[in-house]
């Protein structure tokens, strides 16, 4: 709904989706640095199994080290526990993944299934959720706004996403400029929150 005049707003109704889910948690700025330092450990843990292992089978083959009696017994123990640390970075990796934290909020909080309703207007967002609590976030609770194919995520100065608006909850797409704009314009023009 688009009004005329000082009130001049927007309101979106929707249904929440994992989709949705997953472009917030992409949009989130310390998560995506929280995933790529958890992906660099298991790059790093890969390569010291890696030659770890390589030096265990080295041990084992007389042709390449002569006179090795084969490696000593704590070096398999060394190499298991690397490679299953390897495994649960690995899996610790993929729950971090915008799909695999959605998947998990989806699972775990099913009040947030269901009918959504936001009204964008000249104060801010206020937001109603399936079960009609509502919550009031001001301009000056945003940073800056990432648009997605899907939608438009609010961040706070900490690059996390305080706010998500799917861009399908719109009476009509011909609103999405007009909405991109208010956003840009709100969200710029706002004094930083206070802590």
């Amino acid at each position: 709904m688009t009004t005329a005049g000082p009130g001049t707003g927007f309101s979106l109704s929707y249904e929440l989706q994992r989709r949705d889910l997953a472009e917030m948690q992409a949009a989130s700025k310390a998560r995506r640095i929280r995933r790529a330092h958890q992906i660099a450990a298991l790059v790093a843990l890969a390569l010291f199994g890696a030659a770890f292992t390589a030096i265990t089978a080295a041990f084992d083959r007389p042709s390449l080290v002569k006179g090795s009696p084969g490696a000593p017994g704590w070096v398999y123990a060394v190499d298991a526990v690397t490679w299953c640390l390897v495994i649960l970075a690995a899996s610790r990796a993929w729950q971090l993944s915008p799909k695999g934290r959605a998947r998990a909020i989806w699972r775990t909080a099913p009040q947030l299934q269901g009918h959504h309703h936001d009204v964008v207007d000249n104060h801010g967002i206020t937001s109603t959720a399936p079960d009609g609590t509502q919550v009031f976030i001001p301009w000056a609770g945003f940073a800056r706004v990432r648009e997605t194919e899907h939608g438009f995520h609010l961040l706070d100065d900490t690059g996390d996403v305080r706010g998500s608006l799917p861009k399908r909850g719109l009476d009509s797409p011909d609103l999405i400029p007009a909405l991109r704009d208010m956003l840009n314009r709100s969200v710029g023009g706002q004094p930083p929150a206070e802590r």
